[in-house]
């Protein structure tokens, strides 16, 4: 049986063989983020597996497309396409998550190999319910019986005279909320903001729109752009370091042009606290400096057990200057890979 085409995207909807979707109903806070850290390794392997096979694969006119590489494999080779199908429908999905069990691509690993281990990918994904149970765990996590709404802390800093927000937020206010998994979260019950535009690649409520942020029309106007974005636990499940400074420099094409120091232009951002505390590639450094070549100026940053937050004002102009490439600045065994570059 065939395989269906999921929609375009950073993140897809899975469909596994049968058709049928599975989402955890309830999951403990422990269990919850071994299976949003399993999703996260999964794509990670992924990207590196489609980047290796456009290596080895040469299909006429274009590479293999995150969105669109099952079709492109199996209209170049049906056969190869034949040994994924097989291999996916075979694959059993190991009983213990492997945190730390991302593939490492070398030369040795042929076009088969990398068949297989893409179909394992797929396979796993979508057994362990695809997006939809990610997102089922994510929505569990931001549940306030379990402290886990990120924008408590944007508007506790929105409202702290500290910061000089809060007497800014007599105007008309408005939001954009990349990823938003709840409706009734804190942004927008919070009274700040007189609209939020709620967006989700998989959204599991008629009030969030199902939006891909990277497709989203660009604004034509400066009325249609936002005085603030909330980009919380987002950019750590982008698949590639480029793609993630391409979401930050796109989010500056979202937000209200600074006129002057009574305005509202501002990002939230949330990431994992070991993206910048135990990474080879990334810290809160380079993080800095990122933002500060795409115009922002860091106003707040808290720093929980697992996760850290940011406040950057967007001060309108993006600074010239050398490159953010990717370079070990933390050596050690059981560090991560993640990266943000920026061209």
């Amino acid at each position: 049986m065939g395989i269906k085409q999921r929609r375009q995207g950073l993140l897809r909807r899975p469909h596994t063989i049968t058709g049928e979707k599975t989402r955890p109903k309830s999951l403990k806070p422990k269990e919850a983020r071994r299976l949003i850290r399993r999703f996260h390794v999964l794509q990670k392997n992924r990207h590196s597996v489609i980047i290796k096979l456009n290596e080895s694969l040469t299909i006429p006119g274009d590479k293999l497309s995150p969105d669109t590489y099952k079709k492109q494999i199996k209209n170049h080779s049906p056969s190869l396409f034949a040994n994924y199908e097989t291999k996916y429908n075979s694959y059993k999905v190991p009983s213990k998550y492997a945190d730390n069990d991302l593939i490492r691509i070398d030369e040795q690993l042929t076009t088969e190999m990398l068949i297989t281990k893409l179909a394992e990918i797929d396979s796993e994904s979508d057994k362990r319910g695809g997006i939809e149970a990610y997102q089922s765990a994510s929505t569990q996590g931001q549940n306030s019986k379990r402290g886990g709404d990120s924008s408590k802390k944007l508007v506790e800093w929105l409202k702290d005279g500290d910061y000089s927000y809060s007497t800014k937020l007599d105007q008309e206010l408005n939001a954009l909320e990349i990823g938003c998994l709840s409706p009734s979260n804190i942004i927008s019950t919070s009274g700040i903001f007189k609209e939020v535009v709620k967006i989700d690649l998989n959204s599991q409520n008629h009030l969030i729109l199902e939006q891909d942020f990277m497709m989203r029309p660009l604004p034509k106007t400066s009325r249609e752009k936002f005085n603030l974005v909330s980009c919380s636990l987002v950019l750590n499940f982008v698949p590639s370091p480029k793609e993630r400074g391409d979401m930050l420099k796109r989010i500056t094409q979202f937000l209200k042009p600074p006129k002057s120091s009574g305005s509202v232009s501002s990002l939230f951002l949330v990431l994992p606290l070991p993206c910048i505390e135990n990474s080879r590639y990334f810290n809160n450094e380079i993080l800095n400096k990122i933002m500060s070549k795409l115009g922002f100026r860091k106003t707040c940053y808290y720093a929980a057990k697992k996760v850290a937050y940011w406040l950057f004002d967007w001060e309108g102009e993006l600074n010239r200057g050398e490159r953010i490439t990717k370079r070990e600045v933390a050596a050690g065994a059981n560090k991560n890979n993640f990266c943000i570059t920026l061209d």
